[in-house]
Formats: C-alpha cells, sequence, structure tokens
C-alpha cells in the first residue's frame, strides 16, 4: 500500500508541474490541451493524504513497539521528526492550492498558473525536506533532493501532461518540441548529477547494495532509464525526420509510451523512497534479508562478507548480446513506425541488461 501511495504521490507532482508550465507557454508553441480542472482539484487534495500514508504506517510501528495509542504516536511524530513537520506544512500548502483551483475567480485568472507553480514548488521543498538525504545531511541533502524531484518532476511532468491531455489533428507538435527537446536534456542532466550526489549519501557501496533489496531497486530503476532515453532520443529529434516523410505522422502515442516508462521509474523510486538506505552493506545485512532476486541469481555461496565485483562470464557476455539485439530491434521498429513492439523490446533491453550485470557478478 505504501509503495503505491508514493508512487501516486509522484505523479501528482508531474501532473500539476506540467500543467502549471504549459499553461505559461504560449498556445502556438504547445499542443492544444484539456486538463479537467477537477483532476488538478484532486492532485492537490490527494498530495496530503499520500504524504500521510508513511506517517501512518511509522504511527502504528512504534505505536505497538512502545504501547502508546495512536494519537498520541501521531501527535509525537507530527511536532518532533522532520517528516511530520513537513506534512503539517504540505498539508497548508495543498489546500492553498485545492482552493485556488476550486474557486472560479482564482481558478480563471491569468496568473494563477504562476501561483500553482510556486505553490507546487514550494511543496517539492517540503518533500525533499521529509527525504533521507534530509535527514541526513541537513541542508545539503535538502537541496540536492529537491532540485533531483524538481527535474524530474518538470521533465516527466511536461511529458505526461502533453501526451494525455492534448486534442486536435495539428498540434503543434514541431514547435513544442524545438523547445521542449532541450529543456528535457536540461533536466535529464541536473537529475543524473542530483541523482549521484545522493546515491554518495546514501549508497556509496554501489555493487555491494545489490544483495540487498534496496540495491536490486536502485539497479532497475537505472536500467529503466535505458529504455525511457531511447524514446525521449527518438521523439525529440526523429520526430523532425518522420514529419519530413509522412506529414501526417503522429507523435502523440510515441508520447504516451515514454510517459508510461517513466511510470515505472515513479513506481522504483516510490519503493527506494520507503526503504532504509545501505550506508554501510555489512552492517546492514545484520537486520535486513538479502534480496532474494540476489541469493537466486548469484553463483555462489551468499555470505554477509562477501564484496562483490563485476567480472563478466559467458552467460552475462550472452545476455548483454541479447540487450544489444533489443537496442538494435527498437531502432528498426522505431523507423517502422511500429510502437508496440519498440516498447517491447526497448523494456526486454533492459531485462537481458539486468541479467547481464547479475550474471556478471562475482565475489
Amino acid at each position: 500500500m505504501i509503495y503505491v501511495s508514493e508512487a501516486l504521490l509522484y505523479l501528482c507532482f508531474a501532473i500539476l508541474t506540467g500543467t502549471f508550465l504549459l499553461r505559461l507557454v504560449p498556445e502556438n508553441r504547445r499542443p492544444e490541451l484539456r486538463v479537467p480542472n477537477g483532476l488538478l482539484f484532486a492532485c492537490a487534495i490527494a498530495i496530503p493524504l499520500l504524504s500521510y500514508v508513511p506517517i501512518h504506517q511509522l504511527a502504528v510501528q512504534f505505536g505497538t513497539e512502545f504501547e502508546t495509542p495512536y494519537g498520541t504516536m501521531v501527535k509525537s511524530i507530527l511536532l518532533d521528526i522532520k517528516s511530520g513537520k513537513a506534512w503539517i506544512w504540505t498539508l497548508i500548502a495543498s489546500l492553498g492550492l485545492a482552493a485556488i483551483l476550486g474557486l472560479r475567480s482564482f481558478r480563471d485568472d491569468k496568473h494563477m498558473p504562476k501561483v500553482g507553480l510556486f505553490i507546487t514548488g514550494l511543496l517539492i521543498v517540503w518533500l525533499g525536506y521529509a527525504s533521507h538525504a534530509s535527514s541526513l545531511y541537513g541542508t545539503k541533502g535538502l537541496i540536492v533532493h529537491s532540485v533531483h524531484f524538481l527535474a524530474v518532476s518538470v521533465w516527466i511532468g511536461i511529458l505526461l501532461v502533453a501526451s494525455w491531455f492534448s486534442v486536435g489533428a495539428d498540434n503543434n507538435w514541431q514547435r513544442f518540441l524545438s523547445w521542449f527537446s532541450p529543456l528535457a536534456v536540461v533536466c535529464f542532466l541536473i537529475t543524473l548529477a542530483a541523482g549521484l550526489v545522493l546515491m554518495s549519501f546514501t549508497t556509496p557501496e554501489y555493487v555491494n547494495a545489490w544483495m540487498l533489496p534496496y540495491g536490486q531497486t536502485l539497479l532497475i530503476k537505472h536500467l529503466l532509464l535505458l529504455p525511457l532515453l531511447l524514446f525521449a532520443f527518438s521523439n525529440g529529434f526523429g520526430y523532425r525526420i518522420w514529419m519530413a516523410k509522412d506529414s501526417s505522422f503522429n507523435p502523440q502515442p510515441w508520447f504516451k509510451a515514454e510517459s508510461a516508462i517513466a511510470f515505472l521509474l515513479f513506481a522504483a523510486s516510490a519503493v527506494l523512497g520507503q526503504q532504509a538506505p545501505p550506508h554501510n552493506v555489512k552492517d546492514t545485512l545484520q537486520s535486513t534479508a538479502p534480496s532474494s532476486w540476489f541469493t537466486g541469481l548469484f553463483q555462489g555461496s551468499f555470505s554477509p562478507d562477501l564484496a562483490l565485483k563485476l567480472r563478466p562470464d559467458w552467460s552475462g557476455l550472452l545476455m548483454a548480446a541479447a540487450a544489444l539485439v533489443m537496442l538494435v530491434g527498437f531502432i528498426r521498429m522505431y523507423r517502422s513506425n511500429r510502437l508496440a513492439p519498440a516498447l517491447a523490446m526497448g523494456l526486454l533491453c533492459s531485462a537481458f541488461g539486468y541479467f547481464a550485470l547479475m550474471f556478471a557478478i562475482s565475489a
């Protein structure tokens, strides 16, 4: 339940960020959009509700351990713990945003997207304040986590809203991509840089962390970036080629597929956000069971003292070759305008890449 709520929370942020940003763009440089106001209102209301799920789980867990009433434990969390304090401010800001979206006089004001974007930015900062990085590294962790999530919300939010809520035959896709593609590249580079810094905070032993569920999820998240980048590159730079060949080419289904992979990344991030990061893998294994995926694929006997290395053998090389075949297949399917096979091959490229890495592990 907590993983689902966290993934939906990220989706709400993406929808709000993408909608407010696109409303600030001139109509002739973006697709024609119809985002239901009810959806935006629901996202604003859902943010504090979904953010409360980890607090509820924490209150139940601590209440059982210390035999403390639920209400007393919730009060203690809200007043004494950073995630609780962040939730109070999140609730206040979300209610303010919901009021703006719910009242027609505010909702139809030309300055409303700017105000909505400002409030959403504050919500992102408070999400960063409640993060693992902020708890461990204070202001530095808060800034890095907030910048990381803001870049993702801008990139994926615009993509998601433009692909699922655009209407009409001629949707200014070429003009839209002329500014969105460079923006997406900048957001990806910021996400990558901030993500590497966050990893240095939370997972300094990257390969050794694959022994743990957290490390496995992090690896899967990174591998899902491959098909996402394949779609992003194809959609961002291949569209002009397609338009030159066929003026009726519609990139919207391809954008939808790209956003679907992005949601898988949200799901992986949701799992990571609710697991304790392994600062020291050996110590973490004293209290946390190893990943069943790792123990099932590791070609050797497991021990918490293992120091893992990447040393490819024939099975790993074969999986890597299969991943390369899927990569080539994706390119061919894109050139043939065949979406479903391209999506399948993009995901299989990640899957084969995963097995290539797991088979290449040695102690």
